[in-house]
């Protein structure tokens, strides 16, 4: 009986429920109905109470969606480091929860905090910050670095880094690693890691002297000289130098400018007689796998000859000749070769006296002979200097008495030659014919009242004189009685 009641009290509690949600919902469709939408406030919702309904934020509205974008505050910015020294490349955005990716040269480095590039050991992103962190900077670090939001619409900056480092010379080439044919072009090259952009110079090593290069010596382009058909005396130590505000380095390399072989001859004529062995000297000047010969008259020596020995010692080559006859003078000819061709010259073989070593100091002439034949005059040409037309004036010489075949001889212009500056040519003549000396010299002639003024002339003037010899006289008069006591 009670089970009973209690079922019929539980359903009379499900109708009256029902009845009260019926009724309500009949109430909010004429409300509804009741709204007029062209009315702005239409749509104010309004409770069963009379009040304002509150917002849903879940609405339709695009206005309730839409979230503004991240961005950037730091400036894009050229960060200029010392090598070895660390670089913080700054980022900072708002909201400060924004993600942000770096880029190096278009090539994603982090994500985040995540590092996306595999051996990034010295790059990271700074604790609590969104900057890029690199340490111990070098030359491969130097580069664009794009800081960027992730989001619909990127927002980016880009940083530039620099890294300033000391001069460095990674190497200094040359064409064919030096070695170059002469009168073909050469190219210096010095490769260096430097920033700022160093200056750079040039030099060369010059009889143990560094000579700068000037831009007469070559053309200077950056970092090479080029030189155009390149000269023999060209050849030595060159110099790279280079510095910055940082420091300076230099670096060195040898050239070698080979070419035909360069032959030098001791003397052009030789004095000898018949049956008196004259040796002939040769020497080709400082180049490799060359080989060396000789001529006479033309004819090629062979090394077999018996009448000529031919020694050869390097770069150096003697010839002996006996002369039998008269016909074993003449010219003999030293020749060199090597790949790049040929070089050669002459010696005169003769019997007529050799002058050589012609020398004026003002009016003095000094030269020697060479004669195995006895000398039988010598002979000085005089001519004015400059003077057109003008003819030469002979003066003998008194000969020297014979010492050998060489012959010293000191000689003074006479004092009744005019003042001025003379050409001379010194000529000797021995029992087989004349012989001169290659080229004249100029002689300086004093005036005569200069000369006349040395204690060696016996022109000075009679009351000159008088005083002269009194100064004497009393002089050696003074240095008797300092002996005496």
């Amino acid at each position: 009986m009670e089970v009973r009641r209690l079922a019929m009290f539980i359903m009379f509690l499900e109708l009256a429920a029902m009845s009260q949600c019926s009724a309500h919902a009949m109430h909010r469709r004429q409300a509804e109905d009741e709204v007029n939408f062209e009315d702005p406030q239409a749509d104010e919702g309004f409770d069963e109470f009379g009040g304002e309904e509150t917002q849903n934020d879940t609405g339709d509205s695009p206005a309730a969606q839409r979230v503004e974008p991240a961005s950037i505050s730091t400036l894009p910015t050229t960060y200029k480091i010392e090598a070895g020294k660390s670089a913080r490349l700054e980022c900072n955005v708002q909201p400060d929860s924004a993600v942000v990716q770096w880029w190096r040269n278009d090539e994603l480095y982090f994500m985040g905090n995540a590092k996306l590039k595999y051996g990034l050991t010295k790059i990271s992103i700074v604790p609590n910050s969104k900057d890029l962190l690199i340490k111990d900077v070098s030359a491969t670090d130097a580069g664009v670095y794009r800081c960027e939001i992730v989001q619909d619409t990127p927002v980016s900056i880009n940083h530039t880094l620099e890294v300033l480092q000391a001069p460095v010379i990674e190497n200094l080439t040359a064409t064919n690693g030096g070695y170059v044919v002469e009168g073909s072009n050469l190219l210096l090259t010095c490769n260096v890691h430097a920033t700022p952009a160093p200056q750079i110079m040039w030099s060369r090593e010059v009889a143990n002297v560094n000579e700068r290069l000037r831009e007469n010596d070559g053309e200077f382009t950056g970092n090479s000289l080029y030189i155009k058909n390149v000269k023999r005396e060209e050849s030595g130590k060159y110099y790279c130098y280079v510095l910055n505000a940082l420091g300076h380095t230099q670096a060195e390399i040898d050239v070698h400018v080979v070419g035909k072989p360069r032959v030098h001859v001791h003397k052009t004529r030789v004095n000898s007689a018949i049956n008196i062995e004259a040796v002939l000297q040769c020497t080709a000047h400082e180049e490799p796998d060359l080989h060396m010969r000789w001529y006479k008259d033309g004819k090629l020596i062979e090394d077999i000859s018996t009448q000529y020995t031919i020694s050869t010692n390097g770069h150096h080559s003697n010839l002996t000749a006996t002369p039998l006859t008269s016909v074993d003078f003449g010219t003999f000819t030293c020749e060199a070769e090597n790949l790049h061709g040929k070089h050669n010259r002459s010696i005169e073989l003769v019997q007529s006296p050799v002058v050589e070593d012609v020398l004026a100091d003002g009016p003095k002439v000094s030269w020697t002979v060479q004669s195995h034949q006895p000398l039988e005059e010598l002979e000085l040409q005089l001519k004015p200097l400059n003077a057109a037309g003008s003819s030469w004036i002979r003066y003998n010489v008194p000969l020297p008495k014979p010492n050998g075949h060489r012959y010293e001889i000191v000689h003074r212009i006479e004092n009744d030659v005019k003042a001025g500056k003379y050409e001379v040519m010194v000529k000797a003549r021995n029992t087989h014919s004349w012989g001169s000396a290659p080229e004249p010299v100029t002689v300086d002639v004093e005036e005569s009242s200069i000369r006349s003024a040395s204690v060696f002339g016996g022109n000075l003037s009679n009351g000159n004189s008088n005083r002269f010899t009194s100064s004497i006289l009393s002089s050696f008069v003074m240095y008797l009685l300092v002996r005496m006591f």
